[in-house]
């Protein structure tokens, strides 16, 4: 890429959104040969021959493409990060008033005292924004309205702060406009949570009637960063703003946000409006001037409008910098209307330059029949152009579509990504090119607007030994970071399309044994073969596919990681000699889940529960113990999704676990099947499954869940794999990065005592915010490599501070309780080399 980072800054795409990023690693390397490509849309961009660029096939180096080829672009930039001014929103003063319940449960949930700076001050602002356009307070309830998925990611933000939204309610409203009547459906989510609502008054939604309300913008506004600002005008425009949409010709509607205000109080929504206008000046985005006048409908009321100034550049720099937030259809509109614009402006520029240069060559005494064979546009223009020396800004050609017209043929990504086609690929010369890291958890980046590429647990043994890899800990850290895709978001080992994505969640490894990217063992030493026959991928809702296609073989975040180990100890040495475990030998540990996919699932039918079931909900101590009634439809569908879900995390670790063998052949320069790197066992963590076990009643049909858990069968339990029959199921328990992890084999007493389980890990002692307040990431990773040997990298500092060795309880002691209750017998220890989180 040609840009020069000056800030520091870099802009990356992680699947639903796009963040700037700070960077980690910046390298230049000597100059190379680099292109220019160019696309029908005027994005611009300078590559290298072996870089990759998105297309609707996959990631496909661009020496690979042609012009005419389609790749992917994204208009929406964002806003440059800036840091922010620190200063305290919110503390406890500002609840005097409230009971101190309310101010301790805000303060244990890091929301007290509120920062300028927080994460959680963002998520708000995003909140208030859109509430102050599309939401209202019914005592301590606040509600907001929205279509279904656009109030299914204001649900997600609300969850991040620690609240507990209800499902989606839905219900048909009447309605009279003039003289016509007609019924529409309204969704809407409320939070009864009191401490939230008071979140939102405090920082600026207002309550009651907003026609009523001297509302305007939050006090602190001025105080924002450019970045901050634009959070909450988007929101407010997601709620409130018109969609881009053609007004006549070739030519769209100004977006234009209103009020209604009383006439007491129109003065402050005079003022409101000028805020609005002000802040997007600021960003360089023109406003027409603030309309006031009388609403028609209502006696006493004014109307109060600004609209963004319809010039194609300034649409599409509101379009790429603030747009819409919280409402699909309209980002969608505006991916759509700002590639229409960029076209059109760029055939508009293109036909200057020719007239242009046809003005100059008649001048020199070029015939005008000799400018006609040699051009491609039409006769009229280029001799229009060349007698009277055309100058200016010329019109679009009458081919070029009309905006209605081109909306229908072209399509928007859920990513919003939009395609595009290559116009020219030109030799730029020889450049120094430049590798980027970011300390964020996207492996895409959008560069000049295109897209380009920068739970459970398995183990895999090896015949490698510490020795072999003492000393290239670190070489062999980076390369499993840069090919394995960890973090939020998006990118992973494959790119899915629809038909991989029902494939994988209906035959789960078997899927991948085909596609070449397992073998048979990996099948045989894998939990129920790798596919749950029980699996419904139609029960999987669209949304959750979306999400699953750039995420097919990547970490996610969290506790989720790659670890290689060495086993330091073997305590039971027949049962050792059957998982091919020794002393000294190297295995990799990977635990991951279903990714975006599985919390989607999990989400859709948690609302629909809340829907069918509240009356039961309602009986439970907790409702975080909501659940379909067993026999119920709902509970038959949710099983069949859930299974499903199981599969894709198969195959998400089945296709990691393959990178990593690519991995470990390039760097030690063998082949995997040469280092014996196969799977020793893969077990699922945090699932139900229909099992049969001996109760009080006989032998009976159970849903078993284990949260928290992980299934220990014992030796001769039928669904224990052939080649540990006589041994017992291997049970993985992974501890923390400075502590190890063990595996165990199936106790005698587990199904007596525990339907066949016993614990999944360690189990944290703190809170993922209380660690990050305790530990400094690059601290830990520091004091893990000096003083254990132990080369840890992930997407950002923060998550090794999550995940430090003093966050976790005592792994040693877990096992101890586990064998000696006889459900996990200890077979052999292992101590991390080279841990990469997301």
């Amino acid at each position: 890429m040609d840009r020069r980072f000056e800030d520091e800054q870099a802009v990356v795409a992680t699947g639903e959104d796009r963040v700037n990023s700070q960077i980690q690693l910046f390298t230049e390397s000597k100059p190379t040969e680099v292109f220019r490509v160019t696309t029908t849309d005027g994005d611009t961009v300078r590559a290298t021959a072996d870089h990759p660029f998105m297309t609707p096939d996959g990631m496909v180096e661009l020496d690979e493409l042609d012009t005419g080829d389609t790749v992917l672009t994204s208009g929406f930039v964002g806003v440059v990060d800036e840091q922010p001014e620190e200063f305290t929103l919110l503390d406890e003063s500002d609840f005097e008033d409230e009971n101190h319940q309310l101010v301790s449960h805000l303060t244990e949930q890091d929301l007290l005292p509120l920062r300028s700076t927080d994460d959680a001050f963002a998520r708000l602002l995003k909140l208030v924004g859109f509430h102050t356009g599309d939401g209202s307070f019914s005592g301590a309830q606040s509600w907001f309205y929205a279509d279904r998925e656009d109030l299914e990611a204001i649900r997600d933000d609300i969850s991040a702060l620690g609240f507990s939204p209800s499902p989606v309610y839905e219900r048909e409203r009447d309605h009279q406009v003039n003289e016509t009547e007609f019924s529409r459906t309204e969704h809407s989510v409320k939070v009864g949570a009191r401490g939230f609502n008071k979140l939102l008054t405090k920082l600026g939604a207002p309550r009651g009637p907003k026609v009523e309300s001297g509302f305007t913008t939050p006090a602190y506004f001025d105080r924002l960063t450019d970045w901050q600002r634009a959070l909450y005008l988007s929101a407010y425009f997601g709620a409130e703003m018109s969609a881009p949409s053609a007004q006549h010709d070739k030519n769209l509607y100004c977006p234009k946000v209103s009020q209604n205000r009383e006439r007491a109080v129109a003065d402050a929504g005079e003022q409101f409006m000028h805020e609005v206008a002000d802040a997007l000046n600021s960003l360089g985005i023109e406003t027409n001037t603030v309309e006031r006048f009388e609403a028609d409908s209502r006696d006493g009321v004014e109307r109060l409008r600004v609209g963004i100034k319809n010039d194609s550049e300034n649409l599409i720099q509101f379009f790429s910098t603030v747009g819409y937030r919280y409402n699909e259809h309209k980002q969608q509109e505006a991916a759509a209307a700002m590639q229409y614009l960029k076209r059109k402006e760029h055939t508009i520029e293109r036909r200057a330059e020719i007239a242009a240069e046809v003005a100059t060559r008649a001048d020199g005494g070029t015939p005008v029949s000799t400018l006609r064979a040699e051009s491609d546009i039409n006769d009229r223009f280029i001799e229009r152009s060349a007698w009277s020396g055309r100058s200016g800004r010329p019109r679009p050609p009458a081919d070029f579509p009309d905006y209605e017209e081109f909306r229908t043929e072209v399509s928007v990504r859920p990513d919003n990504t939009v395609q595009t086609a290559i116009e020219q690929i030109e030799l730029a010369g020889a450049e120094p090119v430049y590798d980027i890291g970011v300390e964020h958890d996207a492996h895409n980046f959008i560069a000049d607007g295109f897209v380009v590429s920068n739970c459970g647990v398995r183990m895999m043994r090896t015949n490698l030994t510490y020795d072999d890899i003492e000393g290239r800990e670190e070489e062999l850290t980076n390369a499993l970071f840069d090919a394995v895709p960890t973090g939020l978001g998006g990118g992973g080992v494959i790119d899915g399309s629809r038909e991989s994505i029902d494939a994988a969640l209906e035959y789960g490894v078997e899927w991948a044994l085909e596609e070449g990217w397992a073998i048979e063992s990996d099948l045989t030493h894998c939990e129920d073969g790798g596919r749950r026959l029980d699996a419904d991928p139609s029960a999987v809702s669209k949304r959750a596919k979306d999400r699953a296609m750039n995420q097919m073989g990547s970490l996610g975040s969290g506790n989720h990681f790659l670890e290689v180990q060495r086993v330091t100890d073997i305590f039971d040495t027949d049962t050792a000699d059957a998982y091919g475990l020794s002393e000294e030998q190297v295995v990799v540990l990977i635990h991951c889940g279903s990714r975006g996919l599985g919390h989607q699932t999990c989400n859709d039918y948690l609302r629909q529960i809340e829907e069918e079931h509240d009356d039961l909900l309602a009986q439970l101590p907790d409702r975080e113990l909501a659940a379909a009634p067993a026999g119920s439809d709902l509970a038959e569908e949710y099983y069949g999704a859930m299974c499903a879900c199981i599969n894709f995390a198969w195959v998400n670790r089945q296709l990691i676990m393959h990178r990593t063998r690519e991995v470990f052949a390039d760097v030690f320069d063998r082949s995997w099947r040469e280092m014996e790197m196969e799977l020793l066992y893969d077990v699922a963590h945090n699932i139900a499954k229909r099992e049969v076990h001996q109760t009080s009643a006989g032998e009976t049909e159970l849903f078993v869940h284990r949260k928290g858990a992980t299934r220990a069968f014992p030796a001769g339990h039928p669904e224990v794999p052939t080649a540990y029959r006589d041994t017992g199921q291997p049970v993985i328990i992974p501890g923390s990065m400075g502590a190890g992890s063990y595996v165990l084999s199936g106790g005698d007493h587990s199904l007596s005592e525990t339907f066949g389980s016993t614990a999944h890990g360690a189990g944290r002692l703190m809170s993922r915010t209380q660690a990050k307040d305790e530990f400094w990431g690059g601290d830990v990773q520091d004091d893990l490599r000096d003083q254990q040997k132990v080369y840890v990298k992930a997407s950002s500092g923060a998550t090794i501070a999550e995940e430090a060795p003093g966050v976790y309880k005592d792994i040693d002691e877990v096992v101890r309780i586990s064998d000696a209750l006889g459900i996990g017998d200890k077979v052999a220890r292992t101590f991390p080399v080279c841990n990469i989180k997301g």
